[in-house]
């Protein structure tokens, strides 16, 4: 997900209106936001003060080096205040997105929904064979035969293939090859793997490496012309 713009505004025509919004409804209901009223309280003193400095400091009249100086002063001075409160209630999972959005913070929240171990498997199908390799390809088993995308949280898929002279019903007694990312993928062999089967099973598997259950095992001749 791409990181969310910053809600604080860079001009200080448009950050002199933000910070008065802020202020006037967290005044009028702090609860709302999460917060008390002496948090309110805490805000309005800075941002008054703030007011007063910009609105002097932009007047032709009143404009002065000085006044330009004490603009950015107490620019500083509200912003360190305000800007504590703006992140509590960005991140307040109790807070309305409605209600972030209208005192002009992001609604997002500070416990993001944890990826747990993947409950389905992925299906093998072999694409094509050509000496001493096989193409591979694979999806999940929820999905249509049509889509390669991955379960949301998985990173890889967990490839184990070998090759026997007998049958093997175990995926535990497969041998794990690596991983894949992309369907489809290429396994190749050994001239002395020709004419024996090749065996594969998978498993999806997370960037925090919890693993999924196990694909079905598939089987296909290993060819060498």
């Amino acid at each position: 997900m791409p990181a969310l713009p910053s809600y604080i505004p860079a001009r200080d025509a448009d950050l002199v209106n933000w910070s008065d919004n802020f202020s006037t409804l967290l005044t009028a209901s702090p609860a709302t936001y999460g917060l008390i009223s002496g948090d309110a309280v805490a805000v309005a003193a800075a941002n008054t003060p703030w007011q007063t400095a910009y609105t002097t400091a932009i007047d032709p009249s009143t404009r002065t080096p000085v006044a330009v100086q004490a603009k950015d002063d107490a620019k500083i001075s509200m912003l360190a205040t305000i800007r504590p409160y703006a992140q509590l209630i960005s991140l307040n999972a109790g807070v309305l997105a409605s209600d972030k959005i209208a005192i002009g913070v992001n609604p997002r929240t500070s416990s993001p929904t944890p990826i747990s171990a993947p409950v389905t498997n992925p299906i093998l199908a072999v694409v094509s064979t050509t000496p001493l390799q096989h193409v591979l390809r694979y999806r999940d088993e929820s999905a249509s035969p049509s889509v390669k995308s991955k379960p949301y949280g998985v990173l890889q898929i967990q490839i184990f293939c070998s090759v026997s002279a007998t049958v093997i019903t175990d995926q535990n007694a497969l041998d794990y090859k690596g991983v894949a990312t992309k369907s489809p993928f290429l396994l190749s062999f050994d001239p002395a793997d020709a004419g024996k089967q090749a065996y594969y099973a998978a498993r999806w598997i997370t960037r925090r490496g919890l693993i999924g259950p196990w694909s079905p095992i598939v089987n296909l001749t290993v060819t060498n012309g």
